[in-house]
């Protein structure tokens, strides 16, 4: 990972979370902005943006099904394979972790289907 340590990519997200919270637009509206911000930081790290607003929205009271369906399929076809050399073994075993606990998690959310991040 380039311009990211692993625990410093999860805190940062969790942190501008919180910014955006502030804003007073709504928790859907901060997860939506999180994936906007986050976008296309490499394969690695989109993996822990993916797996950092899944451990976010599966808090939330309703997850759209959107993002449901996005963060489900790209975590669970990312090969773990491509986080070594990027990535610490206990990193990865922590990602791996944590993605499962992320996938485990929005089987069991309610999903929205109304689009709109209010």
């Amino acid at each position: 990972m380039e311009n990211w340590e692993y625990d410093e990519l999860f805190h940062t997200i969790k942190e501008f979370y919180e910014e955006f919270l502030e804003e007073n637009r709504g928790y859907r509206y901060a997860a939506a902005r999180l994936a906007y911000e986050f976008d296309n930081l490499g394969k690695v790290e989109d993996v822990i943006v993916d797996t950092a607003i899944g451990e976010i929205v599966m808090t939330h009271e309703k997850v759209f099904a959107g993002t449901v369906e996005g963060i489900t399929m790209r975590l669970s076809s990312f090969p773990l394979e491509e986080a070594i050399g990027e990535l610490s073994l206990g990193e990865v075993n922590d990602l791996s972790q944590r993605i499962d606990r992320v996938l485990k998690g929005l089987r069991e959310v309610t999903v929205d289907y109304n689009p709109r991040a209010e």
